[in-house]
């Protein structure tokens, strides 16, 4: 799923209508409640160590209250990976059972996490590419379009 741009990193020419409808929503969203900046009581302990970790880098992001429970899940399942791979490095990749050997349980943990946290990463802003969507510069971009006066005057 696509992320919105902001109107200032549409490129698309858009009625003035439809921009003034889009600034107004995009100032909406500015007015939300901040995210609280301590963890949920819920997260273990290597949760609440990624939260604390990361809760002053995504500052500068659009991240509010409402993103708090994917921010959260983010966490709890970057402390998943964490505890499976430190298992894994315990235990190995394969186990042997009275049946013979078997990849560890452990490993499906630490690929169904990798999978989540891929998921939930580029709608936090968590990636380089979706900072890159977010943090865009704001400057309009002068057109020098010969014919823009002209269709602007007939409207």
């Amino acid at each position: 799923m696509a992320q919105r741009k902001m109107l200032s990193q549409q490129k698309t020419r858009r009625t003035k209508e439809v921009q003034e409808e889009l600034k107004g929503a995009e100032e909406a969203m500015g007015k939300l409640k901040p995210i609280t900046k301590t963890a949920p009581d819920w997260l273990d302990d290597y949760a609440v160590e990624e939260w604390d970790r990361i809760m002053p880098l995504v500052e500068d992001l659009k991240i509010k209250e409402l993103d708090r429970g994917l921010l959260a899940t983010y966490c709890q399942t970057y402390s998943n990976y964490k505890n499976a791979t430190l298992k894994l490095k315990e235990q190995g990749l394969v186990i042997e059972t009275e049946r013979g050997t078997k990849l560890s349980s452990y490993y499906t943990v630490q690929r169904d996490s990798v999978n989540t946290m891929n998921s939930i990463c580029p709608k936090l802003g968590l990636t380089v590419e979706s900072r890159l969507k977010i943090l865009a510069p704001t400057e309009e971009t002068a057109t020098n379009d010969p014919f823009e006066g002209v269709l602007n005057a007939k409207k």
